[in-house]
């Protein structure tokens, strides 16, 4: 079996370097970042302290603290504010489909739309969903890339625990509002009743669904015994031009249901290819729909 190639390459990072978010939405931030507020009259006016976090700019450590008192607090103020940027990576055995398989394409966008994050001083939630890692603390700032890919990197395919379960302890969670990014195959019939759940919360919801060549267009014909790659369950099933004219119907209706939970509050939604390109991605959705600047 060949070796996965690298996440990101060269030529991604240069394209991912001039990049930042780009919500719709305006969130709080708990620390200073690159963002305007929509407060009026303000320049650059302190806020609060809180604990150091790795990643933080040095610039805003409290020195004089930490010489009387040893402890690494940072300023944080209220002109600006950081994003929050959660990313929800489905790792479940579904995602093993696919040639290359949708779990490499997931993990090339989660890591694009991180890094494009970092970039633009947000704070970046990661978050597994069925994946075998747990989630790594808060990333933030450049220096925080090594660790973001590397624990992308590791995601491993994990339990066969419901995605829609997963993103329903999500929404049940304390986790800071703002942009919730979930990479998934999103193919379960509950997952747009999730996702409304999400907005529904407070969260502007990204969704960025990876399917195979083979699932949005199946070369097949006769008689097959088909197998749930996460319940094993298996259903013997003819195959003809009729159920796959119903197969693609029932997709499209399924993916509009999606879009449609997603733009209710404020969201947005795209089918990605597994085997496209990132660059492909960032020129023809990212930047022409507005998702970056």
């Amino acid at each position: 079996m060949s070796a996965a190639p690298p996440i990101l390459d060269p030529r991604d990072l240069r394209i991912l370097g001039r990049l930042r978010l780009k919500p719709r939405r305006r969130f709080g931030g708990s620390v200073r970042g690159e963002r305007l507020t929509q407060s009026k009259g303000i320049s650059i006016e302190f806020a609060d302290y809180r604990e150091y976090a790795e990643g933080d700019d040095l610039r805003h450590l409290d020195w004089n603290v930490l010489a009387r008192l040893g402890n690494a607090v940072t300023k944080t103020y209220r002109d600006e504010e950081d994003l929050a940027v959660h990313i929800l990576l489905d790792a479940s055995a579904s995602m093993s489909f696919g040639e290359p398989e949708k779990l490499q394409k997931a993990k090339q966008l989660a890591a694009g739309l991180a890094l494009t994050a970092l970039n633009g001083g947000d704070t970046v939630y990661l978050r597994p969903l069925s994946g075998n890692a747990p989630p790594p603390p808060a990333l933030r700032g450049r220096g925080a890339m090594h660790r973001l890919f590397t624990w992308i990197d590791g995601l491993e395919q994990g339990t066969n625990k419901p995605v829609e379960d997963e993103l329903r302890s999500f929404v049940q969670s304390s986790a800071r509002l703002g942009v919730v990014v979930v990479i998934s195959d999103a193919l379960s019939k509950e997952a747009p009743a999730a996702l409304r759940a999400i907005g529904a919360r407070g969260h502007e919801v990204w969704l960025l669904q990876v399917l195979a060549d083979t699932e949005l267009d199946p070369d097949l014909e006769g008689d097959l015994r088909l197998l749930d790659s996460e319940s094993a369950r298996t259903a013997e099933v003819t195959i003809n031009s009729y159920t796959l004219r119903d197969y693609k119907t029932s997709l499209a209706a399924h993916n509009r249901a999606l879009a449609e939970e997603c733009g209710r509050f404020g969201g947005r939604y795209v089918l990605v290819n597994s085997d496209s390109s990132l660059e492909e991605t960032v020129n023809n959705i990212w930047r022409k729909e507005g998702w970056v600047e």
